[in-house]
């Protein structure tokens, strides 16, 4: 286990505040096929001019597709990466298209979808005990929905995430409809002793677990090699001695979304070390189901295996 640092082209070059504020009057003002157009048009401009992320994004969806479809032809394998990767950018338009709705003056239910699925009986159980919750996500689908998703139904819920302070009005928006509590993680600390605050208090937390940032990491099998993921959420489980949930927040189509909450994951007892391994090995696994159907909105435009394939 290591000391990760953040990686620098973490932001896009969309990524500034009057791109934020001029999607959002858009899609305020105008029908919302005229918002969710331009927003198209946009991403088809990106697409051919981000060539920054789209070799790292071609290779991770590579070697997913190695993996999980090992059938497919080497001229098959690179016509599947080029159709997915052009896809998947389209498809940020409109998370970026959704995300800009959500944080609008539009009625949330009278545009907004989310069916509920999987193992929600446990996570109430969990809520009668009394006891905090994390709900562990990857970048797949909407996250962000997610989260609003469980604070609409009256369940205290804080969001683990640095600061975008281009996205940040946006994102307060968002995290507005559902009554969602950042605790922003950037260098502070404390930051981890907050988390554990809200869980011993009984809250939800929400936290992306699928990529490392400056906290520490462990190496596990994904999709054949090693990757890193990040050690905070399975120690933090531990420490508050709470249950890790996954849960994923995935789009049919535009504002219609599968909110699926997973079974959950115990940190056991023991060795401690073994004990959260065994937790991130179990999540990894979960989150291999969700992306391997779901490529087409998995928005992974890093580099995630480091050694040779």
């Amino acid at each position: 286990m290591k000391t990760a640092s953040l990686w620098n082209n973490s932001r896009h070059f969309l990524n500034l505040r009057p791109v934020y504020g001029f999607g959002q009057w858009m899609l305020d003002n105008f029908p919302l096929a005229v918002g969710y157009g331009m927003t198209r048009g946009v991403s088809e401009i990106a697409y051919r001019v981000g060539k920054k992320v789209t070799g790292p994004l071609s290779e991770n969806l590579r070697q997913v597709l190695r993996h999980s479809r090992p059938g497919l032809d080497p001229a098959a394998l690179e016509r599947t990466v080029q159709d997915l990767t052009y896809k998947i950018f389209i498809n940020r338009g409109r998370w970026f298209a959704d995300l800009s709705v959500l944080a609008g003056v539009r009625r949330f239910d009278d545009i907004v979808h989310i069916r509920m699925e999987g193992n929600w009986d446990a996570f109430t159980r969990a809520r009668r005990e009394g006891r905090g919750t994390i709900l562990a996500s990857g970048h797949l689908g909407n996250w962000y929905g997610g989260g609003v998703a469980v604070g609409r139904l009256g369940i205290p819920i804080r969001a683990v995430i640095y600061h975008n302070h281009a996205g940040d009005v946006m994102d307060r928006r968002v995290w507005g409809r559902g009554s969602v509590g950042p605790i922003y993680i950037d260098g502070d600390p404390y930051s981890t002793l907050e988390v554990v605050r809200a869980l011993r208090s009984g809250e939800a937390v929400a936290m992306l677990a699928d990529r490392p940032w400056d906290s520490r990491w462990m190496d596990l099998p994904f999709f054949g090699r090693i990757a890193r993921f990040p050690l905070g959420p399975v120690r933090i489980a531990r420490l508050a001695q709470v249950p890790l949930f996954p849960a994923f927040c995935v789009y049919e189509r535009d504002l219609d979304y599968t909110a699926t909450m997973c079974d959950p994951i115990e940190v056991g007892p023991g060795d401690p070390e073994e004990a959260e391994r065994e937790a991130m090995r179990r999540f990894v696994a979960v989150l291999e189901k969700f992306v391997a159907p779901n490529l087409h909105v998995w928005f992974s435009f890093m580099p995630i295996w480091h050694d040779p394939p």
